[in-house]
């Protein structure tokens, strides 16, 4: 497994930026950076333990996650544990699916005074994914900082 970092700093209270990180009316905004169709479903709600759905209807799939840990406004670790269709149902894994499953993402929502937040990413995958990662969380990030201070 590799170790990826990202991170920037957002001027908005670290609530805010927990707030919107969260928010399905906004994510595509800026997950379109990892694919333009990109969304969730968070049937459960937010919290420890939950599954979430991540997909892009338009590629027909995506990722399931376990929330691990769910610490609103300061961290969440997600677990990806299975790959699914647009209706949520499992798929048949091929050799590359297979390496994704197992990985993990921590997000940490750092105070940095009253007004700022540092969000950090850090994920734990196979190496045949960093190019993929290094290509689109910096973007992400970018467009994320730019919903949040918009608001």
């Amino acid at each position: 497994m590799k170790t990826l970092k990202y991170s920037i700093q957002i001027n908005k209270p670290q609530e805010f930026v927990f707030d919107k990180m969260m928010d399905k009316s906004i994510y595509n905004d800026w997950a379109k950076a990892f694919s333009p169709g990109s969304t969730f479903s968070a049937e459960d709600g937010w919290k420890q333990g939950a599954e979430i759905i991540f997909y892009d209807p338009e590629n027909k799939g995506g990722t399931k996650v376990i929330l691990e840990v769910f610490e609103p406004y300061e961290r969440v670790f997600a677990k990806h544990i299975d790959m699914v269709d647009v209706e949520g149902k499992s798929t048949e894994l091929d050799e590359t699916m297979k390496k994704w499953i197992g990985s993990t993402e921590e997000y940490r929502f750092i105070a940095d005074g009253e007004i700022k937040t540092t969000l950090e990413i850090t994920i734990q995958t196979d190496k045949a994914f960093q190019e993929m990662f290094d290509g689109s969380w910096p973007k992400a990030l970018e467009l994320f900082k730019t919903v949040c201070e918009a608001n």
